[in-house]
């Protein structure tokens, strides 16, 4: 059997007080939990985020594109991209792969964005204790005794669970979008 794969992602961005002039990158390291066969198969992660882009086309119709995320400010809205790759030489087991991203600081999830194809998507409301769907998650709001649904901007954490299996040289994608404080 090959090894199960969990990835956490880390962000590291240079905020200014007032905006973020650059957004920096981290490698997400995978822990394989099965060591014999460890140098067979190997996920390795890349991070990228890009700014989301509106313009008005030739038509006068307003489109949407990616840009490089320079110069960024609050209320911008950014689109991380977590790239996974089998670098090894066997196949790793569907359903093996979880990644576990945070929600970058100063920035809120934007419902709806998550993507990631053949993925189980989930989020988490206690910074990655527990994980649901959206319409299960609850929050005890300062000064409420009961616990009310959660809006995305409450979600710190998401999961993708990658249900088809990666075969080796095979590469796959996650991403969601997020507004800059």
């Amino acid at each position: 059997m090959t090894p199960v794969f969990f990835a956490q992602t880390t962000w590291s961005r240079n905020l200014s007080e007032r905006c973020c002039r650059a957004v920096g990158l981290a490698l997400g390291l995978v822990t394989m939990l099965c060591a014999p066969l460890a140098l067979a198969a190997q996920v390795v992660l890349t991070n990228e985020v890009q700014k989301v882009e509106t313009f008005v086309d030739d038509n006068g119709v307003a489109q949407r594109r990616l840009v490089d995320a320079d110069g960024v400010v609050p209320g911008d809205e950014l689109r991380y991209t977590i790239r996974f790759t089998n670098e090894g030489s066997v196949s790793v087991d569907a359903g093996s792969i979880v990644i576990t991203n945070p929600i970058p600081d100063d920035t809120e999830y934007l419902d709806g964005t998550a993507f990631g194809s053949g993925t189980n998507i989930t989020f988490s409301t206690d910074a990655g204790i527990s994980f649901a769907e959206p319409d299960e998650l609850t929050v005890v709001k300062e000064g409420a005794v009961a616990p009310t649904a959660a809006a995305a901007k409450e979600y710190p954490t998401i999961r993708w669970e990658v249900a088809p299996e990666l075969t080796a040289g095979e590469s796959s994608h996650v991403s969601f979008n997020v507004r800059l404080k």
